[in-house]
């Protein structure tokens, strides 16, 4: 899918820039699962976060940022902005430094993918580089609406599937079948259920981590 990276974020966040303090060279932040629903789930699966890097942080961002004109994109930005939130309320100069340095200045390491993680414990963390520019501190929260929007799905999938898992395996004991087609019996049909091609195939490639079935396509893809 085809997005204006400075436009997947929430508007709030667009007037971070500002407001971070002077002296500050390095936002640091996490991503972490707070809590469930589930009383006896103490744990999440982590999930996309490879998805995430390639589709959105190195293609979206050259394809539709860094490869175009500078003039271009900071127009769009701030056509969006000044209609928005009135003419001039939003500077441009941060986002014309950030094209001028050619790449997202950011590290992020995280445990895994397909790791336990217990609740409350950070899957990831994400922090700005560039030997402490302040200048591209905001890029760390900037990014957090889309992070957040990508991967609680396939997390969400991969920790139910295990569950599943583990429930049929249980089972299966119980009766005696064999072990060995536990791991059909969780058969993926959610394509059709699903709000679109990329949610079926981030769901499907999680619950993939548990169970060899699937009719959705896309999640071997």
């Amino acid at each position: 899918m085809k997005i204006f990276p400075l436009h997947a974020t929430d508007f709030y966040k667009v007037g971070h820039p500002m407001m971070i303090p002077e002296d500050t060279v390095t936002i640091y932040s996490t991503f972490t699962p707070r809590g469930t629903r589930i009383p006896w789930a103490n744990e999440i699966m982590f999930f996309g976060l490879q998805y995430f890097l390639q589709e959105f942080l190195v293609r979206n961002w050259n394809d539709e940022f860094f490869f175009k004109p500078k003039a271009k994109v900071v127009r769009k930005y701030q056509r969006r902005m000044d209609s928005s939130l009135g003419p001039g309320t939003v500077p441009v100069e941060h986002i014309e430094a950030l094209h001028d340095l050619g790449y997202l200045p950011l590290v992020i390491k995280a445990v895994p993918e397909g790791t336990l993680v217990p609740m409350r414990t950070p899957m990831l963390t994400i922090r700005n580089t560039k030997h402490g520019d302040k200048r591209f501190a905001w890029l760390t929260n900037y990014l957090e609406s889309l992070l957040s929007c990508v991967l609680w799905k396939p997390c969400a999938s991969a920790t139910t599937a295990f569950h599943y898992r583990k429930e049929f395996e249980r089972h299966m004991k119980l009766t005696g079948g064999p072990m060995d087609f536990v791991k059909w019996q969780g058969h993926d049909f959610s394509f059709r259920g699903m709000s679109g091609p990329e949610d079926a195939a981030l769901s499907g490639a999680a619950h993939l981590l548990s169970f060899t079935g699937t009719d959705t396509i896309l999640a071997i893809d």
